[in-house]
């Protein structure tokens, strides 16, 4: 659990400070020292708190793409249903290697997103992408939480700009987040799942990492923020998928 703390604080400042990132840290510490539905509960319920910090504490003006946020949460349906079936049969190995390589690829395109432009000119997309996008963010919120790659990838797409892109990802991952716990309460392991000693001291870390993130996004570069933070989601993710394949091996 002191992992579990300080990847809590980290990912928080993380996301507060560029909009990305508080899953690929926190998720691989989570799934380490908890059980899947634990870490995932856990991780929802903190990723939910901090969507609302980051939405409702700052003193300023959101702009946030409700036709596109819309659009794909109601596409995200029928992966959320999915994604608890997932959880429901795969071990906590091969969840720790989901885990991984699932960052893994986040931050492959993390990378390409800092590297290239910030947008594609809002080009237009066909009506089946839009699904396809939704349903994959679904099924990863309730098997990793690592839904924030699909979600900047879209908005992007869509033209959106850098203040578009983090709010419109709040917005649209807050209630994929709680609608993600309910289900595994409700239908995963749910004597088990919501573990309150685990989630209210991490509560307070994430709390402490989003005002942390927001003076460092005021006083640093966003961009600078997010290479250590690629470093940082690279560690885990590697770690995460070592673990899982070494007990799988074992």
């Amino acid at each position: 659990m002191p992992l579990a703390a300080v990847a809590a604080f980290l990912g928080a400042t993380l996301q507060s400070a560029t909009g990305f990132g508080f899953a690929l840290v926190l998720g691989p510490a989570l799934i380490a020292v908890l059980t899947p539905a634990e870490a995932l509960t856990t991780l929802l319920v903190l990723s939910a708190s901090l969507n609302l910090l980051m939405l409702f504490s700052e003193r300023r003006r959101r702009s946030i793409r409700w036709s596109d946020v819309l659009l794909l949460l109601a596409a995200a349906a029928p992966g959320l249903v999915g994604g608890v079936f997932l959880l429901s049969v795969a071990s906590k190995a091969e969840l720790q290697v989901a885990v991984g390589l699932t960052v893994l690829l986040a931050v492959v395109f993390h990378v390409r997103r800092v590297r290239g432009p910030d947008t594609v000119g809002g080009a237009s997309t066909p009506a089946w992408a839009a699904a396809a996008v939704g349903v994959v963010t679904g099924g990863l919120t309730t098997t990793t939480n690592v839904n924030g790659p699909p979600l900047v990838l879209w908005f992007q797409r869509r033209g959106a700009t850098p203040g578009e892109l983090r709010d419109s990802v709040a917005a649209g991952s807050l209630p994929l987040n709680v609608a993600g716990a309910c289900l595994l309460m409700v239908f995963g392991e749910q004597e088990q799942s919501f573990v309150a000693e685990a989630i209210l001291p991490l509560l307070a870390l994430t709390v402490a990492g989003q005002l942390a993130g927001r003076r460092v996004f005021e006083r640093f570069s966003a961009e600078r923020f997010a290479l250590a933070g690629i470093v940082l989601a690279t560690l885990a993710g590697l770690s995460s998928l070592g673990i899982g394949v070494a007990s799988l091996a074992g």
